[in-house]
């Protein structure tokens, strides 16, 4: 059959036979090489309202987008006072459900997602001028209304920004028999947290002959990118990559490979900007003669702190001290060889110069110094070279 032949019905068809079936193949080849990047925002209301939110599309260039997931968690306090307000001597009767509503709309998707979920709070039978008050109750603790895209998740590639629509409404159902009259109030306090997931395929990440690869933070602005490779292709091209949101990446240099059957190390020390905070990626993009493949994301988040604090001396011998920039507070902390092997850990309380003696066994060499606030849960990084005696 030629397919010029085809009427356009029958192209569109065979266009959307073959989408299913190359979706297919990639979940096939991705078994082992699925990976997922979550973007997520956090929203409050008093039981309405309306947002309209922008998350950044899937590059095409780090892998094959499977699906999306969209997903809103919600946790509600509901307080209430109602009151009769009929007149006479008789009871009236009342009933109270609240609900919580969620719909996801907007042009990237074929139709809004509704999300529906109740509860009864209960009943009662009241005199005239007779009230019921329920102090701000937990309605909902994170519960997550979600909805995948599978079939078309077109309108989430690319390189710019993906808008959507969300409303939150958390709903009062009374029931008042007997055409009563009443008076009601409410107290609604409600967390949300909206959160768009891509699952990707990375068919191709960690070619069989890429045997390592790691990005570690030697000191606040220096990143150490290493890997080896086995039994390279001539004319292999490694492109270092670095993105600062996980979707987007930037070649920062080029590496030559040197094309032999021999196991090579390579390296390179990225300079990040002065002052520079924040979670940054970093990945290898293998180009043998302009077949793609793509390394894993290694992820490294760099603080405030990281730039705050300092260790002196540096070389050591026998010591090291750290100066925080902080007020006094608990300290843990890890020193680790080249190697990744944990050698010390100390811990100090109430300070904010930590004075760490180096354990004698210690040889010469580079060493990590990882430093955990206790309180703030934070953590930070550092490096310094240990002399011999």
């Amino acid at each position: 059959m030629n397919p010029r032949d085809l009427t356009y019905p029958e192209k569109v068809g065979l266009t959307l036979c073959l989408g299913i079936i190359l979706h297919i193949a990639c979940l096939g080849q991705c078994t082992n090489n699925l990976s997922t990047r979550t973007f997520d925002t956090t929203l409050t209301s008093n039981g309405f309202q309306m947002y309209s939110l922008s998350f950044p599309q899937w590059s095409p260039d780090s892998g094959v987008l499977v699906s999306v997931k969209l997903s809103a968690q919600v946790s509600s306090m509901y307080g209430f006072t109602l009151t009769n307000e009929g007149a006479g001597s008789a009871t009236y009767p009342y009933s109270l459900t609240i609900g919580q509503e969620d719909v996801i709309s907007g042009s990237a998707l074929s139709s809004p997602y509704t999300g529906l979920t109740y509860q009864d709070v209960g009943s009662w039978s009241l005199l005239p001028e007779q009230s019921v008050t329920y102090a701000p109750f937990v309605f909902l603790n994170n519960h997550i209304t979600s909805d995948s895209i599978t079939s078309n998740t077109t309108p989430f590639l690319g390189t710019g920004q993906v808008s959507l629509n969300y409303m939150s409404f958390t709903y009062t159902d009374l029931t008042a028999e007997n055409n009563s009259t009443y008076e009601y109030s409410d107290n609604i306090t409600n967390s949300m947290k909206f959160s768009l997931q891509y699952l990707v395929c990375q068919s191709g990440v960690l070619a069989t002959n890429l045997s390592t690869w790691s990005a570690e933070l030697i000191s606040p602005g220096t990143v150490r990118l290493s890997w080896t490779d086995a039994n390279e292709v001539p004319d292999r091209q490694y492109q270092l990559q670095r993105s600062t949101d996980g979707v987007n990446f930037t070649t920062i240099t080029t590496i030559p490979a040197e094309s032999d059957t021999q196991l090579h190390q390579y390296g390179y020390m990225d300079h990040l900007p002065d002052g520079y905070t924040g979670t940054i990626y970093y990945r290898l993009q293998l180009d043998d003669g302009g077949h793609l493949s793509w390394s894993a994301v290694r992820t490294l988040t760099i603080s405030s702190l990281d730039h705050i604090l300092r260790i002196y001396p540096n070389p050591a011998v026998n010591y090291i001290c750290l100066t925080t920039g902080q007020t006094a507070s608990d300290w843990q902390v890890e020193i680790f060889a080249a190697g990744g092997n944990l050698v010390q850990k100390q811990t100090c309380f109430q300070s904010s110069i930590l004075h760490i003696q180096l354990n004698i066994n210690m040889s010469q060499g580079v060493y990590f110094v990882r430093v955990t606030d206790l309180r703030g849960q934070q953590t930070y990084t550092t490096s310094f070279i240990r002399q011999a005696q």
